[in-house]
């Protein structure tokens, strides 16, 4: 049972939303566009193992906690890709889409990854990033009185990770091997070591630990595209409010969705209330009566009377 599906992080829409937003002469869209690029690569790496495991025999119950994130007691963040709880161990992934030789030097604890092009670059070290969510995970279930065998493993989501013999022996393989891993921890631990009920309520107690890491990028509103922007031309092209719809001069697309596209884009890059005047502004409608009636007819909670009425965006 899926306990927690996997989403898209909120830096993950802003960054989206950026790159939508920003021309691309703009100083830092390079930078921001490379930043979406990664954690888009990521973001499928994570998901090309999530359907790995449809075809993987797992024992009931079994929960899957993904994309878990949890601030510790040190104020330090915990960002866990995938957990794996069952009645006889509980599994811990990170999962890297990357390509490369990858390369370890114990001496010098340092990770490194050579690329197609012969250059070499350091990588923080992913085996040291699981065992710090296991160890942190041994702590939470010493709290809950509960005693299960804990592992990790780092999944390489794409075959073009070469991996060195330097590796040899870490709990480290390449998504195809994900199923013989976890076959051989389920021959490992054949017996129950917690009870069904006891299992699900340390699973909840960590859903209830969830909390979504909210990153800032801060990005001055003037340097932001504004208007309801047309999906079909990619280009900035704003769209025309002509009621009851939005409609784009160039490429005649109508589109009822776009406004709220564009209220999402507001919300990540501006702030969660808005005014008649910043929806103006925003949207580029020129009309304040105009606006007011498209006001009332988006998910926003309104505060306040007249000049001074905000409305907050309903997430």
């Amino acid at each position: 049972m899926i306990l927690l599906d996997r989403q898209e992080s909120e830096e993950h829409k802003i960054l989206e939303a950026l790159v939508r937003r920003l021309t691309s002469t703009h100083t830092d869209y390079m930078n921001y566009f490379e930043k979406l690029r990664r954690i888009h690569a990521g973001f499928a790496g994570e998901q090309r193992v999530d359907a790995e495991w449809l075809e993987i025999i797992l024992p009931q119950p079994h929960y899957f906690l993904n994309g878990l994130q949890i601030l510790n007691h040190f104020g330090t963040t915990h960002q866990i890709d995938t957990i794996l709880l069952c009645p006889q161990f509980i599994l811990i992934l990170e999962i890297k889409n990357v390509t490369g030789f990858l390369d370890f030097d114990e001496s010098f604890n340092q990770f490194t990854r050579t690329k197609a092009e012969g250059d070499v670059e350091g990588m923080t070290n992913p085996l040291h990033q699981s065992r710090r969510h296991m160890e942190w995970m041994m702590g939470m279930l010493q709290q809950s009185r509960l005693k299960i065998p804990v592992h990790y493993a780092v999944v390489l989501a794409t075959k073009n990770a070469i991996l060195s013999k330097s590796l040899r022996g870490q709990p480290i393989f390449h998504v195809s091997g994900l199923r013989y891993h976890v076959r051989e921890l389920h021959q490992r631990y054949k017996e129950t070591v917690v009870d069904e009920e006891k299992l699900f309520q340390f699973a909840s107690k960590l859903l209830s630990m969830h909390m979504p890491i909210k990153r800032e990028i801060a990005v001055p509103v003037q340097d932001l595209i504004k208007g309801v922007l047309c999906e079909s031309c990619l280009n900035g092209q704003t769209m025309n409010y002509c009621y009851p719809k939005w409609y784009c001069q160039r490429c005649g697309a109508v589109d009822q969705e776009a406004i709220f596209r564009t209220l999402e884009d507001y919300r990540l890059l501006v702030g969660e209330t808005l005014t008649n005047k910043s929806f103006c502004e925003f949207f580029k409608i020129d009309s304040p009566n105009t606006a007011y009636k498209l006001l009332q007819k988006l998910p926003l909670k309104p505060e306040g009377t007249k000049r001074n009425r905000k409305y907050w965006i309903e997430n």
